[in-house]
């Protein structure tokens, strides 16, 4: 019964958006897309990763984390948003470290919303780059910045734009600090000629290594509007530099929001000291909806 009942929840948001974009069209800025989580791992952390930012997907979380890269690697995410089979999301990134002139990477992000006859697609490529503010002795201070470019095409109308994040880490033998300001510069144009810009989103964060095997994270999300709109906590165990065992939650502070919990596990298989293949796998509860389950790989090399 439960699951039905998130079944035909799914249904009626995904119908109200539909209805909007009939009335309003539906703006990129409302669809929350350019906030979607990208990496499994980071997830199963409750999404506290701003100042862990160690593998590609810092392309999205917290660009100055690039420079944490020791080899360059291939990384990808997908999940069934809620279960419903309506909205796929899909994220593909290279990233490559520091090669004597700072460290970058490419990624292009992928949301579907499959309600036949129609398809609303949005789509962001982002191009990376890092680099050291001191690269000798600790702590170790790096920025980075990300470039995207952001499409949405609906059947009623289609729109383009770019948006602009600045990063920050701080990093020490065991405690690291880390800040994204997220479109901190952004402009969306439609086709009728409106524009709009996207509300500046502000990740803090601080993470923990309790030991070589143990790690904590702490994200607070800060908006113009908002002070605190949302808090993330997470943590990974790692057994014999093979296994991953990873749990968190995270809140958000609006009406009728509630605690949602997650977990997840990865498993990485060495080839050699520098390549690796990790597979990595969580799942997010809903108050709401269905559980949404997400599936990652990287490689290394």
């Amino acid at each position: 019964m439960k699951k039905n009942t998130g079944y035909l929840l799914g249904v009626l948001v995904v119908f109200v958006l539909c209805y909007s974009a009939q009335a309003s069209y539906l703006r990129v800025k409302d669809t929350g897309f350019t906030r979607l989580p990208v990496n499994a791992r980071t997830l199963g952390m409750g999404g506290a990763f701003v100042a862990v930012a160690n593998d590609y997907s810092a392309c999205y979380y917290n660009p100055a984390g690039l420079v944490n890269l020791t080899t360059r690697q291939v990384g990808s995410m997908y999940t069934d948003l809620y279960g419903l089979g309506l909205l796929s999301h899909s994220f593909l990134s290279f990233a490559e470290p520091d090669t004597g002139m700072g460290s970058g990477g490419i990624s292009w992000s992928h949301l579907s919303a499959n309600l036949e006859p129609e398809q609303w697609v949005y789509d962001m490529w982002i191009y990376s780059y890092a680099n050291y503010i001191n690269k000798e002795g600790l702590p170790l201070n790096s920025w980075g910045i990300n470039a995207k470019y952001i499409r949405e095409d609906t059947p009623y109308e289609n729109a383009s734009g770019y948006s602009f994040d600045i990063g920050y880490l701080r990093k020490d033998e065991k405690v690291s600090l880390g800040i994204c300001i997220q479109d901190v510069i952004s402009r969306i144009d439609w086709e009728t000629g409106r524009t709009e810009a996207l509300p500046v989103n502000v990740v803090t964060g601080i993470a923990c290594s309790l030991n070589k095997n143990a790690l904590i994270a702490l994200d607070i999300d800060s908006s113009l509007q908002n002070l605190l709109c949302s808090i993330r906590i997470g943590g990974e165990w790692k057994i014999k530099n093979r296994i991953f065992l990873r749990g968190g939650f995270f809140q958000k502070f609006q009406e009728g929001e509630s605690l949602n919990l997650s977990a997840g596990v990865g498993f990485k298989a060495n080839f050699n000291p520098t390549t690796t293949l990790s597979f990595d796998y969580a799942f997010t509860s809903s108050s709401q909806l269905s559980a949404s389950h997400y599936l990652s790989f990287s490689f290394n090399f």
